[in-house]
């Protein structure tokens, strides 16, 4: 492993914003493209110009069993007087690199692209495949590009690189987003009881559609599902009876639920306590819970591979965060495991950092793995 090499490309993939939004990932791509189209590796671009998602081969195009993942977009840095380090120039200050995206997932790429050079310069049997996406923030539409493509088929496995602090997880809670919109009648607000206060309609709507649990299955990694009010706006004035209010919801679901099934409980939980004609529920994005089995050979091996590389036998969990998984597993058959450098509690913040060290040992994790998949 060239360590130079790996902290050379982070650093300049960080430099390179792709922040989303607006989500302009074409300047970042291009990055990745040209250090690894200068060691010899193939790319296949899918997608829009813009917002290309890229699909490099050891075997110049070929698929095997293994893909390896991250996407090239992170989320806005913000205001910047909450950085003490310049969030696009990136820093090293006692053994952390920091900087927007250092660790989701700018670093965790670059430590994929270091680990398919290494295994392309050793010609392996079997072809190794490395996947960069777009648009992974706002719903993964770059995976759902490439899962249409066709140009995965055939891989049965998968190494999603989201920091995990290099835990193996082996899932991850699906994804419901869903919005309220209750409608009232407007009136003067100081004759309150000509009109229907739409506001107050959402907020008895609301509780119903919190107060109880959903039904689903039990699982001991996935856990339960979560419930949380994200936004919620109405009224045009303090003296005018709102006529509409609307709220969205953020449903993390787990194994047997899925977006539908919630959306349809939660009309008929409405409609059973009055709120026909006054309320309903509308869906706005939903992905599938995604669990793999633990008997899986890909999480033996990662597993095993994580195990060589920090001289610890971790517990396996899962993701209560959303990854590429969600599409690339049901709609491709891929079975992931999701293990990166770096912490998901730095992911999103200011000043978000990835321990150097873990970045360098990601690398013989991933090579571990695939090795065991070389034929």
């Amino acid at each position: 492993m060239d360590e130079a090499r790996v902290l050379r490309l982070t650093k300049e993939l960080i430099s390179t914003k792709s922040e989303n939004p607006p989500g302009r990932e074409m300047e970042v791509a291009q990055v990745l493209r040209d250090h690894l189209e200068s060691h010899g590796i193939s790319c296949v671009s899918v997608g829009p110009k813009e917002r290309p998602n890229l699909i490099f081969s050891s075997h110049d195009g070929e698929v095997g069993d293994l893909v390896v993942h991250g996407h090239m977009d992170t989320v806005p840095a913000g205001p910047l007087e909450n950085w003490t380090y310049r969030p696009f120039e990136p820093e090293i200050v006692n053994g952390r690199l920091y900087g927007r995206g250092a660790c989701d997932m700018k670093g965790p790429l670059a430590a994929l692209a270091e680990t398919l050079i290494l295994y392309t310069e050793t010609k392996h049997e079997k072809p190794l495949v490395m996947l960069a996406t777009s648009d992974e923030e706002s719903g993964c539409s770059g995976a759902e590009e490439v899962a249409k493509s066709g140009l995965l088929t055939g891989i049965k496995f998968g190494v999603c690189a989201e920091p995990t602090s290099l835990n193996v997880l082996v899932g991850e809670k699906g994804l419901f987003w869903s919005r309220v919109t209750a409608k009232g009648k407007s009136a003067h607000g100081s004759r309150p009881e000509e009109g229907v206060n739409a506001i107050q309609i959402c907020m008895d709507a609301i509780r119903v559609l919190t107060g109880v649990p959903y039904p689903h299955e039990e699982d001991s990694l996935l856990g339960t599902p979560t419930l949380s009010i994200g936004e919620i706006s109405g009224g045009i004035k303090v003296n005018v009876v709102p006529d509409r209010c609307e709220a969205t919801l953020d449903m993390r679901i787990v194994k047997g639920q899925t977006p539908e099934s919630i959306l349809k409980i939660m009309n008929q939980r409405l409609q059973a306590e009055g709120f026909a004609d006054s309320a309903r529920v509308e869906y706005i994005h939903g992905k599938p819970a995604v669990r793999t089995p633990t008997e899986a050979e890909i999480v033996d091996i990662a597993w095993d591979a994580v195990e060589s590389a920090t001289g610890e036998r971790r517990n396996l969990g899962a993701a209560t965060y959303g990854t590429d998984c969600s599409v690339l597993q049901p709609k491709v058959g891929i079975l992931h495991v999701i293990c990166g450098p770096g912490s998901i509690e730095q992911a999103h913040q200011p000043d978000e950092f990835i321990r150097i060290d873990e970045l360098l040992s990601s690398v013989g994790v991933y090579s571990r793995i695939a090795d065991h998949f070389s034929g």
